[in-house]
């Protein structure tokens, strides 16, 4: 991934290069590689603020909050995740949404606000009319079991 990104560097071509930069920050995150994980999220919000290409922005501030989560920082993760969650609904983006909120909901649950959690992962989940074997869906509709 990083040798493909550097590629796309050596040729100046900046389409889709936040979203792939979200993959890596996850990548590398799993590899137990955060402080590479948080530069490929930074550079991946100051390449979306600067190309103006916003499909993957919640899903930067998912990864982000995801990885604030890992380090520690409660407060902050929270707070990337309500933006994740704000811009997904924003951009009507069901999935990234879902994919938010899910994180969001756990970690409110985590912290004993299991109704909080609830609430703001039924309004997401209910909107779903299909698609239930896919993995983000099994994921909420899990959580939503444990907080009923």
């Amino acid at each position: 991934m990083e040798r493909g990104l550097a590629d796309c560097d050596a040729v100046n071509c900046k389409m889709n290069r936040s979203y792939f930069l979200s993959l890596l920050a996850r990548a590398l995150e799993l590899a137990g590689r955060y402080e590479e994980a948080f530069q490929a999220i930074d550079r991946g919000l100051l390449l979306m603020d600067e190309t103006n290409e916003r499909f993957c922005e919640a899903e930067l501030h998912r990864v982000k909050g995801a990885l604030m989560l890992a380090g520690g920082s409660k407060a902050d993760a929270v707070a990337c995740l309500e933006r994740a969650v704000a811009v997904a609904s924003g951009q009507s983006a069901k999935s990234l949404e879902l994919r938010a909120a899910t994180a969001l909901a756990r970690l409110w649950a985590d912290q004993g606000e299991r109704g909080k959690a609830h609430d703001l992962l039924v309004a997401t989940y209910d909107w779903f009319t299909e698609g239930f074997d896919m993995p983000d869906l099994k994921d909420a509709k899990a959580l939503l079991a444990e907080l009923r």
